[in-house]
């Protein structure tokens, strides 16, 4: 998928650099219980795997959905992350998902584009792969917060 000239435009490495060295070891709060372990940055676009344990199963033996979506919002969260002005968060206000595959233990491998953004909102598309098949997908609405004063 092709990154729109505006997003390539906005895009900081050395924030992306400093998220992925924070990502590295023992990630902390709901990230880290999910596994979730930042690869790599790109303008407008995140790569990320995530360790799903047999903690996280269903009685039926696959992944919980609310598993996929708690992912699902990380990932999409944190790719805007380099794009937006130093101070500023991001909030997801909507999500949309589609389970298309269960999931069961093992490496997720997922993918986060933006797919449009203003100084205050960004669309983001979300991508989860296991064994090698999608798995969930979805796309979210984010409000880009200033900083208060």
């Amino acid at each position: 998928m092709s990154i729109a000239p505006a997003i390539a435009e906005r895009y900081n490495e050395e924030i992306a650099q400093r998220f992925l060295e924070l990502g590295k070891g023992a990630a902390g709060g709901l990230p880290g219980y999910l596994g979730i372990e930042m690869v790599r940055f790109g303008p407008g676009q995140l790569w990320c795997t995530a360790q799903v344990t047999e903690e996280l199963l269903t009685p039926f033996g696959n992944v919980h959905g609310g598993v996929l979506a708690a992912i699902i919002d990380h990932i999409t969260g944190v790719v805007v992350y380099p794009l937006m002005k130093p101070g500023q968060w991001a909030a997801t206000t909507e999500v949309k998902l589609n389970y298309i595959a269960p999931v069961q233990t093992g490496q997720l491998e997922t993918e986060s584009t933006v797919l449009a953004m203003t100084k205050r909102s960004a669309v983001v598309r979300g991508e989860i792969h296991y064994n090698g098949r999608l798995a969930c997908a979805a796309q979210g609405t984010l409000t880009i917060v200033d900083p208060k004063p």
